[in-house]
């Protein structure tokens, strides 16, 4: 039976919505952290990796059992070879026209540390061009754990 288009986008909606709360505790472990709070950084730590669980769980739901495509990339989730294609184009995309482009009206609107920042985050989604290239051409035969799954 082929699910309804409101069911999957709905699965794709809670997966952006629990990678962003994953996000968020992570960023808010770390102030905590830095203002000596660590029962609250430990806490926000545990719920961010809880939640980051679940963001994967929606992962596998959008692939096993709705056959959709990454909600971040729309490109189809897979194993390792197509994953590393998917990040590749995803990071080249936001390094070549997202970031220079928020770059340049952040240049034009005069918001001379904003535009820095988003140059800096080109140049770093370059860099992760470069390493996942480097993991996709270094990858071997596909390997299989001790229970016979991929």
């Amino acid at each position: 039976m082929e699910p309804d288009q409101s069911l999957t986008d709905g699965v794709r909606a809670a997966f952006r919505a629990e990678a962003a709360t994953a996000a968020r505790y992570t960023y808010f472990a770390r102030v905590a952290d830095i203002e000596g709070h660590s029962e609250a950084a430990r806490v926000f730590g545990e719920l961010a990796e809880s939640v980051a669980c679940a963001a994967h769980g929606h992962l596998d739901v959008l692939r096993d059992l709705l056959g959709d495509d990454d909600p971040g990339a729309g490109h189809a989730l897979g194993d390792s070879r197509g994953n590393l294609a998917t990040a590749i184009s995803g990071d080249l995309t936001e390094a070549t026209e997202r970031y220079p482009g928020l770059a340049a009206r952040a240049h034009l609107e005069g918001v001379a540390d904003l535009a820095s920042w988003l140059e800096t985050l080109c140049t770093l989604k370059k860099t992760h061009v470069d390493r996942l290239e480097q993991a996709l051409t270094g990858l071997t035969e596909q390997r299989f754990t001790g229970n016979g799954a991929p």
